[in-house]
């Protein structure tokens, strides 16, 4: 099976590319902004380019079965639209090459009150399912990753070891479904290897918990006593207090 991997230096990416590695039955190629970001000393064929430069594009899908699309342009201040042209360049480039499956991770939440960066993880992913007739996305959705080095993880591991005494906002009451980053990589690995032809979405996470109750757990897991207190005049406006941090 002959796999493309985008975002390979990305948190999920870097992992996702070393599990992939130990499946002999795959052919990996990178397709990667740098090259000289990446071991060269991997069994990895290695594309450079970007969504945005077609050519390099089309060389990267070129003979490719299943394509992984992690990328997003947070970096941009005009980062949505940026997100929705990456998106549908790889569709295109995606259909044009023949490619029979694109897999792709975004965040777990729903459009009506979502944030304007999970606005812009649902809208990739409505793009890159959107042409269910010639080629088939699997569209993982995930909320919080507890893993060392994941954005939403170190922040939960800072505040709860640096601060004995909490005065929080009421956004600690807002639900979540934390998953950890060894189960998204296994499920992304597996989805490869599916035996479905349809089009599908699935949410991943575990059982529903607070974020209070998620940096309590995470305290109580280091062997560390914390108080929490929600104020609801400390909060901050938020863009969405509905919207989990991914």
């Amino acid at each position: 099976m002959k796999i493309l991997l985008t975002g390979a230096n990305g948190y999920i990416g870097r992992r996702l590319k070393h599990r992939l590695l130990q499946e002999e039955t795959i052919h990996l190629r990178l397709f990667v902004t740098h090259k000289q970001t990446l071991n060269t000393q991997e069994r990895v064929e290695i594309v450079q380019g970007n969504t945005f430069d077609k050519e390099s594009l089309d060389r990267a899908l070129e003979g490719i079965d299943t394509a992984y699309y992690l990328i997003h342009s947070m970096a941009s201040q005009n980062y949505r639209e940026l997100d929705r042209q990456s998106a549908q360049n790889f569709l295109d480039a995606c259909i044009k090459a023949g490619v029979k499956r694109i897999i792709y991770l975004g965040g777990l939440g729903e459009k009506k009150s979502a944030s304007e960066h999970l606005l812009s993880r649902i809208e990739t992913g409505e793009i890159l399912s959107s042409r269910p007739d010639v080629i088939q996305t699997l569209w993982f959705r995930a909320g919080v990753i507890i893993g060392s080095g994941s954005a939403s993880f170190e922040i939960i591991r800072h505040l709860v070891e640096k601060l004995p005494f909490m005065i929080t906002p009421k956004w600690v009451n807002t639900l979540c479904q934390p998953i950890s980053q060894s189960d998204v990589i296994e499920y992304l690995t597996l989805a490869a290897f599916i035996n479905s032809a349809q089009n599908v979405m699935v949410d991943i996470g575990s059982e529903t918990m607070s974020y209070k109750e998620l940096l309590l757990g995470y305290a109580h897991a280091v062997g560390l006593e914390r108080t929490l207190i929600p104020v609801p005049f400390f909060t901050p406006k938020p863009q969405n207090p509905k919207t989990p941090i991914n």
